[in-house]
């Protein structure tokens, strides 16, 4: 079938969302046992640093779904490789939610500054319990798009600017008080690894040479429509 590309595609960001959206909503309230805390007395003494939430996300959301929509549209090739990099990274953090979840001592929202930066975390406290933390899913979201983006592009600079990028999300989690170190780490570590073995394991697809100037525009439509669902109801408005 000559467009079962778009298909696929089609099934990859639907599934995407089933996983990423619904499956840690249902983890969040299912657990084998009681929540652990991996704090240490170095975690205890990183502060709240509002700026932080730029990274965390504003720059989080357009990064990884800029990542999938590349791979799902923009070199569709590697989608396989890629999906099961991102399935398998949130099989092994859904699993160990379930039988090891660890939660997150964090500030009350009610006793964040009133600056907009902070009511941007007031409301994702709000809407996100302090569970599931065990790996950081920011960590290693944004360490398995640095990994596949990275050997997009020739470019030293280029390079460095993607893995920047992963860096300061996965920094951003621990002075906006998301994470401790524990979970930062094994975030990093989980994904490293499954894309390492998708990377070396899985084929490429056949290549899609048309309509190459269209899918870019597509990718970022929806890269930019897809980023302001997940970021505009933090807007403290």
């Amino acid at each position: 079938m000559k467009h079962a590309w778009i298909i696929k595609a089609l099934l990859f960001f639907i599934a995407y969302y089933v996983v990423a959206v619904a499956g840690y909503e249902f983890m969040a309230a299912h657990a084998l046992n009681p929540p652990a805390n991996l704090s240490t007395p170095v975690d205890e003494a990183i502060p709240f640093i509002s700026w932080f939430a730029v990274p965390y996300v504003f720059l989080f959301y357009p990064f990884i779904l800029g990542a999938v929509g590349y791979f799902s549209l923009v070199r569709p090739e590697k989608a396989n490789r890629f999906f099961a990099a991102l399935f398998g990274m949130y099989a092994v953090s859904y699993l160990t939610y379930f039988v090891f979840p660890v939660a997150m001592s964090r500030p009350d929202p009610s006793t964040l500054p009133g600056d907009f930066l902070s009511q941007v975390m007031a409301n994702f406290y709000r809407s996100d319990p302090p569970l599931n933390c065990f790996p950081s899913l920011h960590a290693a979201s944004s360490t398995l798009a640095a990994y596949f983006l990275s050997k997009e592009v020739r470019s030293k600079a280029l390079k460095a600017f993607v893995w920047g990028v992963a860096a300061s999300v996965i920094l951003s989690t621990l002075f906006v008080r998301q994470h401790v170190i524990a979970d930062e780490v094994a975030g990093f570590a989980v994904a490293y690894a499954v894309s390492y073995l998708a990377e070396r394991k899985i084929g490429l697809g056949e290549a899609v040479g048309s309509y190459f100037r269209l899918r870019v525009a597509v990718t970022a439509v929806l890269v930019g429509v897809f980023s302001a669902f997940m970021i505009y109801p933090l807007l403290p408005i």
